[in-house]
């Protein structure tokens, strides 16, 4: 079991510190870490002593008004530009000349701004999903497999194995590739989803629980009509998938989704976009379900304020990254849409 993410919240000093244990917490992070708001944390500058020719690097403790913040998912490092508002020690350099923070997994950061209350909760679904099992999709047949997670932000897409074998002996010759796949299912963490079309998925699983046994206790067998990634998208809209991962909110917005756009299509008059008329439906307390981009809130009050009413009377939000597969569909009607209780006059 990995470790977690911690965070702490003081509201009443305005102040969040994180400890990010993943790419994926990292992730949140750097969404919270927006225009304006001030970072601390320790960092290195070059730093020239007086009378030397030399430039040496100088561990700092440093806050930063920040000005931009990017994350590099590839090398686990979080990036955010600024310009210096507080610095020990204090020689090393100016306030107000620019600095750059890199933030790393196991790395505490501080972070200091007017919080809103929808990105507190943000934080806490956050660690919340930190402490859950990460769930990974493995999509098999007699060729291939895909490897895939469904993270917070999305569908991630891995490694993909092809079995070797000759082609006519590709149904029968299966001891090396699923071996292959067994070592890389032992790196993954939590529940395994293993789909795929034909009896390949139902041969992995009988060769795993002979030959590995600890992997099959966490693995769920499901139906796929192909290995390839619209076999993932298919899955995660399945019932068989709604059964298994109901707890998995990434899966329940794309469930969403497709419940919204088939009201839409019936014309029932239980599916509502648009801020006049989300809003409207809001006051009513007509929203039971309401899915909005993270981007459709920030600098948008009336958005915020969409969010309390929902949150007030009941309704479950669902915030969605601007940057995940979902995004698109949202995106097309506005940036937020919503099921209802029942129909508006």
């Amino acid at each position: 079991m990995g470790a977690r993410m911690r965070a702490e919240i003081n509201k009443k000093e305005g102040v969040v510190s994180i400890v990010p244990e993943t790419v994926e917490d990292l992730w949140h992070t750097y969404k919270l870490i927006t225009p304006g708001a001030v970072v601390k944390s320790h960092s290195t500058r070059k730093y020239k002593p007086p009378g030397s020719n030399r430039e040496e690097r100088i561990s700092v403790s440093v806050a930063l008004e920040v000005e931009k913040c990017e994350l590099h998912k590839d090398s686990g490092r979080l990036r955010a530009t600024g310009k210096i508002i507080e610095i020990r020690p204090e020689d090393i350099a100016p306030v107000g000349a620019h600095h750059t923070v890199e933030i790393g997994i196991g790395e505490q950061v501080r972070i200091i701004k007017a919080w809103k209350e929808f990105e507190l909760d943000m934080l806490r679904n956050a660690v919340k999903a930190s402490k859950r099992s990460l769930v990974s999709i493995v999509l098999v047949d007699y060729e291939n497999a895909l490897f895939a997670s469904l993270k917070q932000y999305g569908v991630e897409f891995g490694l993909e194995l092809h079995n070797t074998a000759a082609k006519k002996d590709k149904n029968i010759d299966t001891g090396k590739f699923f071996s292959e796949i067994a070592s890389e299912m032992e790196k993954i963490e939590g529940t395994i989803i293993l789909g795929g079309p034909g009896f390949a998925k139902e041969n992995l699983y009988a060769y795993l629980k002979n030959e590995k046994p600890a992997i099959a206790r966490r693995v769920k067998v499901v139906a796929a009509s192909n290995s390839e990634r619209s076999g993932v998208y298919e899955l995660l809209k399945s019932d068989e998938m709604h059964r298994i991962m109901e707890e998995e909110q990434m899966h329940t917005v794309f469930r969403d989704i497709e419940r919204f756009l088939g009201s839409v299509g019936r014309g029932d008059g239980l599916a509502a976009y648009g801020k006049d008329e989300l809003i409207k439906a809001a006051e009513c307390g007509a929203i039971g379900v309401l899915v909005i981009l993270d981007t459709s809130l920030w600098g948008d009050e009336s958005y915020e304020r969409l969010l309390e009413l929902v949150k007030e009377r009941g309704g479950e939000i669902r915030i969605v990254p601007a940057e995940s597969q979902a995004a698109e569909q949202v995106k097309a009607f506005g940036g937020a849409i919503a099921l209802l209780r029942y129909k508006m006059q």
